[in-house]
């Protein structure tokens, strides 16, 4: 068996163990440097695979200090479908420079079992696919400068 086709099914076990839920694997998922500057982000989106957007928001800072930024989107359905979710963003600081990003996705009503896409801007950011119960969380960072 290929190592390839092993991890496949061993992350199929890992959902179907799970009882439909999202389960978080032990490796850290990075944000990938296409995304850009998370402080001048606007537009997310959740797109199923032929591009329709499932869900959407703006984002609005929510929390600006000198050490530590936060960002926030409610995400809606566009069509007024019961889908719904929620996008944060967490910017940490050290001596005015960035030294951590991160990103957290929290969605449901949404088509079970669907492979969805998120963008930033526009942007592919990562793929991501529904629970039995149509929910899904996601949660991406990458080190900044200051973080090494």
């Amino acid at each position: 068996m290929s190592a390839g086709r092993f991890i496949t099914i061993a992350a199929t076990a890992l959902v179907l163990i799970g009882g439909g839920r999202p389960v978080v694997a032990a490796q850290k998922a990075s944000l990938p440097a296409v995304v850009g500057d998370l402080n001048d982000a606007q537009l997310i989106e959740v797109r199923d695979q032929n591009g329709q957007v499932l869900l959407h928001g703006t984002l609005k800072t929510s929390s600006n200090k000198p050490k530590e930024t936060e960002r926030e989107a409610v995400l809606e359905s566009p069509t007024g479908q019961k889908a719904e979710g929620e996008f944060e963003v967490e910017i940490e600081r050290k001596d005015g420079v960035v030294i951590k990003e991160e990103i957290e996705l929290s969605v449901e009503h949404l088509p079970a079992m669907t492979q969805c896409e998120l963008f930033i801007d526009g942007r592919h950011v990562t793929t991501l696919t529904t629970s039995k119960s149509g929910k899904a969380e996601l949660k991406l960072e990458r080190k900044g400068a200051g973080g090494k």
